[in-house]
């Protein structure tokens, strides 16, 4: 994954999605802007953290789909040849206005030139108002103090406000590895008109399919079977590095074999560590999880490369000792036992038992 935090945004349009009509004739309209929003380096800052936010943990790569019928790859690929950013967020904001379901909310259509890493994008971004209520301390003309509260119906960008769905779009000749970004079984040979990342905060960990399609076109960029991957090998590393007990990672790391080896037919990150990690150490292993490149998304499971790594765990100790058995037999009330060393002190040490099983044989063997 990019490194989301070198996000920059300079000019930025915004345009607003009405509802409009009644009963049957209910739909949404774009009400179009001319102008750039003027912003304060400090409130520049403040929409870019919270996008920021919204990528670094939930994002993953889009590529454009021969599934769906929609313009904004080619529209993309002509505001990076014309640069009339006012002219492409006017187009974005009726497309979805054009595109959205009836069960969606009104709100704003934000569209920026930003660069990430340096690199040219656009940014653009669904917004969704909220409600809140401000209090503010007041005093009379007899100096007694009171509390004035107002109801702000229009909100947006706030702390708290997380209604967003963001994609960054960036234009150029990107080869594409047919084995780790098409998600369709033909190979993509074609220049790439449009690619980016798409993050959908408001549904849950997954993709809203009017938006990540009919409105921009495009797919996940990144087959199953690569994100099943990554999703053990960084879940892996990120139980191990963390500060857990070592009872507490073997019955993570078998949760993880058991989870990947079922017949759910997706995957989340996020659902599993809420599920499964102490609540004490659920932050430690998300942030690390994160930083790994494992987005808190939904995605289809497919577990074909990593299958013949589910049946066992190997437990790895000092001394070039190491212990390989089925998951179902490791840990509190297993065969193999793992309790910690009574002198430890200091330092992290553990004493296997293994109990009630047949020395079968004796023999040579290399040292892996």
């Amino acid at each position: 994954m990019p490194a989301f935090q070198t996000l920059d945004m300079s000019t930025v349009y915004m345009h607003q999605i009405a509802t409009v009509g009644q009963a049957n004739d209910r739909h949404f309209e774009a009400i179009l802007t001319d102008l750039p929003v003027q912003l304060e380096d400090i409130d520049r800052k403040f929409m870019i953290d919270r996008f920021v936010d919204a990528l670094a943990s939930r994002a993953l790569r889009v590529v454009p789909s021969d599934k769906v019928d929609s313009p904004t790859p080619k529209e993309t690929r002509r505001f990076f040849e014309d640069q009339d950013l006012l002219g492409f967020s006017k187009f974005l904001a009726s497309r979805l206005a054009e595109v959205q379901r009836l069960t969606a909310k009104p709100g704003l259509m934000v569209v920026a030139d930003a660069t990430l890493d340096g690199i040219a994008c656009v940014l653009v971004a669904k917004v969704e108002h909220q409600e809140a209520m401000r209090a503010e301390q007041t005093t009379n003309e007899n100096g007694l103090k009171g509390i004035s509260i107002e109801h702000i119906r229009d909100l947006v960008f706030s702390e708290l406000n997380r209604v967003y769905k963001i994609a960054l779009l960036f234009t150029g000749d990107v080869a594409l590895d047919a084995d780790e970004t098409s998600t369709d079984t033909d190979t993509d040979t074609e220049p790439m008109v449009a690619h980016g990342y798409l993050a959908d905060v408001q549904n849950g960990r997954n993709f809203a399919n009017y938006y990540i399609g009919e409105f921009l076109g495009m797919k996940l960029g990144e087959q199953p079977v690569v994100l099943t991957e990554r999703y053990l090998n960084v879940l892996s590393e990120a139980i191990e590095i963390s500060s857990l007990d070592a009872n507490e990672k073997i019955r993570l790391h078998s949760a993880l074999s058991v989870e990947l080896s079922s017949n759910m037919p997706t995957l989340d990150a996020g659902d599993f560590i809420r599920t499964h990690v102490p609540a004490h150490s659920q932050q430690e292993v998300e942030l690390a999880t994160v930083a790994r490149g494992m987005p808190l998304v939904t995605f289809s499971k497919d577990a074909g490369r990593v299958r013949n790594r589910l049946s066992n765990l190997r437990l790895n100790l000092g001394a070039e000792i190491s212990i390989n058995a089925p998951a179902s037999l490791i840990g509190a009330g297993g065969t193999v036992i793992v309790e910690p060393h009574p002198n430890s002190a200091n330092e992290e040490l553990y004493d296997v038992i293994i109990r009630g099983v047949p020395l079968s044989s004796v023999s040579n063997s290399n040292v892996r």
